[in-house]
């Protein structure tokens, strides 16, 4: 039966090599620069630097090959079981029959592709100079008001505070309220930094959350958050997450404490540092008093001792006067030293009194306090300003609304439908109009114009 067949022609029999170079032309003109998703399976490295593979879902398999100058480009390892997406053009490889994605870029699916725009980021920034060891400011050694904008129900808060408590600082700490997660989260944190640098009293920033995953952290990866923070003009120390975790803001602040934990114990250990050098210094001195003066009682008891042995009765009485005018001088001496070293103790103990958290923060509580009377004054004044602009403006509306043109003696006229007639020749083709004064409307009739 299929002999009967019409055998056909020469022209319309195709060799396979043709249809194979067909079928190519038909998927690399229709699909290229096409962007898949899947997971990677089978993978083989040559040593050529060519990289083959298979991209799979549940229902499917891609071949693809990733050829070794885009696989250089790429900053990350691709391996077996890994979600990708995969931007490239369908091919097919005349050799085997066989279709096969030419993959040009290769991202992570999920976190990896938060990763990509934290290093994006980075560089960006770094080029500009945001991260420059030049632009970070020294933190200060007693810092007596400390802005803390953190989520003030947050165990982040509680551990900072529990630790400077513990250790007996003695500053004052403001918690400045922010989301730390969640959408809206940089916008409050810009905010609050562009207050706390505003701000007269505050003399150190610390921005600090828990830890998570890097979703979690991912408002301090924003740009307006990492600007914010290498533009604050007080010193801002970063304290965000757990050790391993890194955000843009540990790389724009002047300071990172790998934990919350951290930036308590940096913080509080200036001012231990310098409460212990203080007691080094005192200790010190009356080491130095109780020495010198045992040395000098050592030295009269050997003089009494040789006094003893020469003994003759004129010289006595001589070495006697000699004796009692050594003990006046040594007197005279050690009282003028003692009383020398006192008084620079006291210079001490006062100079330290000056630098006393107490003392500092109430000087710079009057001042907050003189920032506040003037920025309430000021706002008055603003406000007045605005309220009498407000009114001029409100006369000027009022002067070119409909009513005010109506109380001036004009008048509106209009068809039946309501259209406003403003020339003459639209009057003559309307059998009615009305017009409408201050005080009504009136009925008009139209009658025709021999020109």
């Amino acid at each position: 039966m299929l002999n009967n067949l019409l055998p056909p022609t020469a022209d319309q029999v195709l060799k396979v090599t043709a249809l194979t170079r067909l079928i190519k032309g038909q998927l690399e003109e229709n699909f290229s620069r096409v962007w898949v998703q899947g997971e990677i399976s089978n993978l083989r490295k040559q040593s050529s630097g060519h990289i083959y593979f298979s991209l799979k879902d549940a229902g499917s398999q891609l071949p693809c090959a990733l050829f070794a100058r885009d696989a250089a480009r790429q900053d990350f390892e691709l391996k077996d079981g890994m979600e990708v997406q995969l931007l490239g053009d369908i091919s097919v490889f005349e050799p085997h029959g066989r279709y096969q994605l030419i993959a040009k870029v290769a991202i992570q699916s999920g976190q990896g592709r938060l990763q990509m725009e934290f290093e994006r980021l980075k560089r960006k920034l770094a080029a500009e100079g945001l991260f420059d060891a030049e632009r970070k400011q020294a933190l200060p050694a007693l810092p007596r008001k400390i802005a803390v904008i953190t989520s003030p129900t947050g165990a982040a808060v509680r551990d900072f505070l529990r630790i400077l408590r513990r250790r007996e600082f003695a500053g004052e700490i403001v918690i400045l309220p922010s989301k730390v997660q969640g959408q809206g989260t940089a916008q409050e944190v810009t905010n609050m930094l562009e207050y706390a640098g505003a701000s007269q009293g505050f003399d150190l920033v610390v921005l600090t959350r828990g830890g998570g995953s890097i979703e979690d952290l991912w408002a301090f990866n924003k740009e307006q958050v990492a600007r914010a923070v290498a533009d604050c003009p007080i010193p801002v120390i970063s304290a965000i997450g757990h050790e391993i975790d890194t955000v843009l803001t540990d790389y724009a602040a002047d300071q990172r404490a790998e934990t919350p934990s951290g930036a308590a114990e940096l913080i509080s250990s200036l001012y231990i540092e310098a409460r212990a050098r203080y007691e080094d210094a005192r200790s010190d001195l009356n080491t130095w008093v109780d020495h010198y003066i045992s040395e000098k009682k050592t030295q009269l008891r050997e003089l009494d001792a040789q006094m003893r042995i020469i003994a003759p009765d004129r010289k006595v009485q001589h070495f006697g006067m000699q004796l009692d005018d050594l003990e006046n001088r040594l007197s005279r001496n050690l009282s003028r030293r003692i009383t020398n070293e006192q008084q620079a103790l006291a210079r001490y103990a006062q100079r330290i009194a000056e630098q006393h958290p107490k003392t500092r923060l109430g000087i710079a509580d009057q001042h907050l306090t003189n920032s506040a009377r003037r920025l309430k004054r000021a706002t008055a004044q603003a406000t007045a300003q605005k309220k009498e602009k407000l009114e001029a403006l409100q006369h000027r509306l009022d002067n070119g609304s409909l009513q005010a043109s109506l109380q001036r003696g004009y008048a509106v006229v209009q068809n039946s439908k309501g259209k406003i007639i403003d020339r003459a020749a639209l009057a003559e083709k309307e059998p009615t109009l009305k017009a409408r004064f201050i005080d009504g409307e009136i009925q008009l009739r139209t009658e025709p114009h021999n020109k």
